[in-house]
């Protein structure tokens, strides 16, 4: 085996670090040089498309299969005016020519691509698509002389390396995921296939330890928290004023998971040891539990998600044991200084993809986006094909201009959510609805009012399980599913006008436009959110705000500056 790697290292020395052509402009040179033909004029159409439509100097972009990845990632194609499928086809064009350019430079091979060995096994296997799929791994294999017995977890380690520093594909994990895929389903199955089940040579060690793998006593204490914490009981002070939602109870029976996972992983407690919870908020134990979640940033400041953490476990405790105040005071000290220094704020993801809309355009563009939906809908041949992109083109109007959660938006009842009042309609929701258990009431615009009844009218009836009362059915009756509903309204923009945004995104963006535009409504965006307080508004949905407050302020201060009264 030994002999083996050093084999590999010294075949893998041999291939040149360095490209022959360095740039992007040294393979458009390379492709200029090649004999009049289809495949030549097509790549330099696509090196044009480039250099002109998307405005790139090609002879500042390295010609490194990463680096042609991280480009391509970054360009959309509604943003540049082309479809989809151009912008795949310019990115084949140039990844074909980039490594005819590169297997040029290199001195012409004598063996074979494929050795005989690997070919014959590839014949044994009754599937095209798998003899396709396994052809890349065939072929690397011979390169470095892999007999088929011989491959291993370490084998597709090097072959992952090898796609992404010497192949321009676009997603060279998932090639090795389809690569594994075929294999293992060929030795479960293929008669003569070597007897080897292959895993990802990046597949991390599981850190979570199911709630089985610990003493029982653990269990029977979680399930009574649960089944008292589903229960609202006035003459109980121990179950809770409102019920907890099942997601909320699943989300700290998470946080326990968690830390008792760290505690055993971390080498602080056996499993055996974890008999409860009062084990988890032992002082020495409860900072030992949360350390792990804290230790990838600053040590000064905590991430949010360590300081909720730590509050689930204390109100847990609260709840289900007999603390005394000194061990609460402890546990309340730790949480203190766990808590974010700012106090809550928005999240990182949303806060970078939030900066998508300071292009004044893109914000014309967002909400314009239903008629534009509205429009591709109603050229469409199928009339099922048509009621969804109608109902595509609602869902994300709805959406734009009540900010509703996913929850909510999917469950939307024809009966009791909208509510008419002459022209105006209300999108009415209980306290029971809403997360906040305050009820909401907010009234749609004239053109969603429009969009919604054309919808109603001639599209929705079409639909399965539209005999329901939700206004975007589900195909059982009932309403549309969740990532049904998440999809409907964010795979649209980011197809067709290459905007990344996410159900919840937009509250967010509702919270911006009015922050800049004008800041003097902010306590309405707070109620059309249905927030308890202007506090969470302020703290959660602002922050993107800075350079519009800015222009703001050097308007003033450009004014004041031209005041004739202030001359002498």
């Amino acid at each position: 085996m030994k002999d083996l790697i050093s084999d590999l290292l010294a075949r893998d020395a041999q291939v040149p670090a360095a490209l022959p052509c360095e740039t992007l402009d040294d393979v458009r040179l390379w492709v200029e040089r090649q004999p009049v033909s289809t495949r030549r004029r097509d790549a330099l159409s696509a090196f044009r498309f480039l250099s002109e439509t998307a405005g790139l100097d090609l002879t500042g972009i390295t010609a490194r299969p990463r680096d042609l990845r991280e480009l391509f990632a970054g360009l959309s194609a509604p943003r540049l005016g082309v479809s989809p499928k151009r912008l795949a086809n310019v990115r084949s064009l140039v990844g074909r020519a980039r490594d005819e350019a590169q297997a040029a430079a290199r001195p012409r091979d004598p063996r074979p691509p494929i050795a005989a060995e690997w070919t014959a096994l590839l014949e044994t296997v009754p599937w095209r698509q798998y003899r396709w799929g396994l052809n890349r791994l065939a072929r690397y294999c011979t390169q470095c002389g892999i007999q088929p017995e011989c491959v291993s977890v370490d084998t597709l380690g090097r072959l992952r390396t090898h796609l992404e520093q010497e192949s321009t594909i676009k997603k060279p994990q998932l090639i090795l995921k389809q690569t594994i895929a075929f294999w293992n389903r060929c030795q479960r199955e293929v008669e003569g296939w070597p007897d080897i089940r292959l895993s990802s040579p990046t597949k991390p060690e599981t850190f979570m330890l199911p709630l089985d793998e610990f003493p029982e006593s653990l269990g029977r204490e979680i399930d009574l928290w649960a089944s008292r914490m589903q229960t609202s009981d006035p003459f109980d002070p121990k179950t809770p004023v409102r019920a907890m939602r099942p997601s909320t109870v699943q989300s700290y029976i998470f946080t326990i998971r968690k830390v008792a996972s760290a505690l055993v992983r971390d080498g602080h407690l056996d499993v055996e040891q974890v008999t409860g919870l009062d084990v988890l908020v032992a002082p020495q134990n409860f900072k030992n539990g949360l350390r792990r979640f804290a230790s990838t940033v600053d040590r000064n400041c905590a991430p949010e998600t360590v300081h909720k953490m730590a509050v689930q476990l204390r109100s847990m405790a609260r709840n289900l044991l007999d603390l005394d105040e000194a061990h609460l005071a402890e546990l309340d000290a730790i949480i203190g200084r766990l808590a974010p220094r700012s106090g809550r704020k928005m999240g990182a993801r949303n806060f970078e993809r939030l900066k998508q809309f300071y292009d004044p355009d893109l914000v014309q563009r967002l909400l314009g986006f239903p008629d534009e939906e509205l429009r591709r809908a109603l050229k469409t041949g199928s009339p099922i094909r048509r009621a969804k992109g109608v109902e595509r083109a609602l869902a994300i109007a709805v959406a734009l201009h009540t900010g509703l959660r996913v929850k909510n938006l999917r469950s939307l009842r024809l009966d009791t959510n909208l509510v008419r009042s002459g022209d105006r309609l209300l999108v009415r929701l209980s306290g029971g609805e809403m997360k906040t258990h305050a009820a909401l009431e907010i009234e749609l615009p004239s053109e969603v009012i429009t969009l919604l009844d054309l919808f109603v009218r001639e599209h929705r009836s079409l639909l399965p399980g539209s005999d329901g009362p939700y206004l975007f059915p589900g195909e059982r009756g009932g309403p549309r599913g969740y990532h049904a509903m998440r999809d409907a309204v964010s795979r649209p923009l980011l197809k067709h006008a290459g905007i990344e945004i996410n159900p919840h995104l937009y509250r967010h963006v509702i919270a911006k436009i009015v922050a800049e535009r004008r800041p003097d409504l902010l306590a309405d965006v707070s109620r059309h959110l249905g927030h308890r307080s202007f506090n969470t508004t302020y703290q959660s949905y602002l922050g993107t705000e800075g350079p519009a407050a800015s222009r703001c302020l050097n308007r003033l201060l450009d004014e004041t500056r031209r005041d004739p009264r202030l001359k002498r």
